[in-house]
């Protein structure tokens, strides 16, 4: 369904964007969003696998290196955070003043599909590849000042994507949606993955080793969730439109 801003023009000149969400949109979007998971997590355990030389364990959201720390090792959560944060970051720069509405709509896809409230929740809980980092380089530092440099860092690498995807969305109702598309990807993450996938895991469905170090489970689902977004891609720009119907010069 449209939403509209009320204003009747951005600051480009042409008419303010709608929000034009469509069911063949949300899959393409809930399908993006897990396969940047699994490619989160390929980034970690690929980087390991070159450490040690051989695959780690590992579940859904988690793994483990199949080698002694070495100070090497802290290149495998870098590498994860460096996909995520990259994506964001991609978004960012697609979501431009004078980019077309196609390519904002895909801009706004890769930041909230790269979960930026799950980098933000899961430090705030002294948890996630950061804290990680932060409690290998700094083993003595107070544990509170530890949490307020990864929570300060965590914002600060997030804030500038999320706050452009703010200004991208119509005024109409800009602060639902925002929210919307900031809490639906953890939410539909904590509670497929997290409370289903990873269970079913431990309980032994599908667990034998797979390819690239995972479970045949993780290969199993991966595999459904780039079926979908192969066949639904094209949807994902088509979340923001000028009343117009004319897109704005690319850069």
């Amino acid at each position: 369904m449209p939403i509209r801003s009320e204003t009747a023009s951005d600051s480009t000149g042409s008419e303010s964007p709608e929000f034009n969400v469509s069911f063949s949109w949300a899959i393409a979007f809930v399908a993006l969003l897990f396969v940047h998971n699994e490619l989160h997590e390929i980034a970690h355990t690929a980087v390991g696998r070159l450490i040690c030389g051989a695959w780690g364990p590992r579940n859904f959201n988690s793994w483990q290196l199949a080698c002694e720390k070495t100070p090497e090792i802290v290149f495998a959560p870098i590498a994860g955070l460096v996909f995520s944060y990259g994506l964001m970051w991609i978004g960012y720069y697609l979501i431009q003043v004078r980019s077309a509405p196609s390519k904002k709509s895909v801009g706004l896809c890769l930041i909230f599909a790269a979960m930026p409230f799950g980098r933000i929740y899961t430090v705030s809980r002294s948890g996630g590849d950061e804290m990680v980092i932060l409690r290998g380089a700094f083993p003595e530092m107070d544990p509170l000042l530890r949490l307020a440099v990864g929570v300060t860092t965590v914002l600060l690498l997030v804030i500038p994507p999320l706050y452009r995807a703010f200004s991208a969305l119509p005024q109409q109702r800009r602060v639902p949606i925002f929210a919307g598309l900031l809490l639906i990807p953890y939410l539909l993450f904590d509670i497929l993955v997290l409370r289903v996938a990873n269970p079913l895991l431990e309980q032994g469905v599908l667990a034998g080793e797979g390819i690239l170090g995972s479970p045949l489970f993780v290969n199993v689902w991966t595999g459904f969730w780039i079926l979908v977004l192969v066949l639904s891609w094209r949807h994902l720009p088509t979340v923001l439109k000028f009343n117009n119907k004319k897109d704005l010069p690319s850069d």
